[in-house]
């Protein structure tokens, strides 16, 4: 568990504060030792929700609405909430991508709340036996576990069904880019095919869903005219060459996706290497 808890934190001071709770432990004379280190872990996972989710975002998201008595008020549930999520709205999530919004959260928000009944320092939780701290301490640091956890697999749920929803607009938005470095390759190309190997959502905040797209695209590279090639002047070869591409979509309406200006780009280094490796241009 300590180790996947470390795989989550940010470098520096969630990595410090973690640490330091562990060392807490170390001091077994100190009755104090497990309300000292759930309030840590406690803390810690509150610093994770602020950097997960930081003010200006969760005010901004159209969903947000003050539910405390503080100006600009953000509750933990509201963090978790934008940690999974980000901007898109409850209903989008349950109506379009089929999830059940608050079956996401429930895991979650227990898991921040199991934390609590070990900071309020009680007489059945002061200068307990090291056999019943231990138990305590493990109980505490899966809470965390389950914490960072829940965080991973509710935001996975949401972009594995985003990607189902983007799929067929992003194959959609690589045939209407002009590609120009497969352009220079030959006198004409045709696109017969493109494959998304893979999408990734780089982010979600309370405006946009960023995109990064990794595919192939078939086509036919052609040397000469038409009439060239009816007179055996010219040539066709077919090729497949790998593409990146950034997309981008407001979360008020995810579907409504664009490319990122110039950010469309096709390796086709394995062309060059034939040509000028192998000499085998046609």
């Amino acid at each position: 568990m300590i180790a996947e808890i470390e795989k989550e934190l940010a470098e520096g001071f969630e990595r410090d504060l973690f640490a330091a709770s562990q060392k807490n432990l170390c001091d077994k004379s100190n009755p104090l030792r497990l309300n000292n280190y759930s309030y840590a872990m406690r803390e810690l996972t509150r610093h994770i929700l602020h950097r997960l989710a930081p003010d200006e975002n969760v005010l901004n998201c159209e969903w947000y609405k003050n539910e405390t008595n503080k100006e600009n008020g953000i509750t933990r549930k509201q963090r978790a909430y934008y940690a999974v999520q980000g901007g898109l709205s409850d209903s989008y999530v349950q109506n379009t991508l089929s999830l059940e919004v608050e079956n996401i959260h429930k895991d979650l928000i227990k898991a921040i709340n199991k934390l609590s009944k070990f900071t309020h320092i009680e007489l059945k939780v002061f200068g307990l036996p090291d056999a019943d701290v231990d138990a305590l301490v493990n109980e505490a640091t899966e809470a965390v576990s389950g914490f960072l956890v829940t965080i991973s697999d509710c935001r996975r749920q949401i972009i594995d069904s985003l990607w189902e929803q983007i799929d067929s607009a992003v194959i959609d938005e690589a045939l209407c880019e002009t590609i120009q470095a497969i352009d220079e390759l030959a006198t004409h190309h045709f696109i017969d095919e493109v494959y998304t190997d893979k999408v990734e959502i780089c982010e979600i905040n309370h405006e946009v869903i960023m995109f990064r797209v990794n595919g192939s695209i078939g086509c036919e590279l052609q040397w000469g005219s038409n009439s060239d090639l009816r007179r055996g002047d010219g040539a066709v070869l077919p090729q497949s060459y790998p593409f990146t591409c950034e997309l981008i979509s407001p979360v008020c309406d995810p579907e409504a996706i664009e490319s990122v200006e110039e950010s469309f780009g096709v390796d086709t280094s394995s062309w060059t290497d034939v040509r000028y490796g192998q000499d085998e241009h046609p």
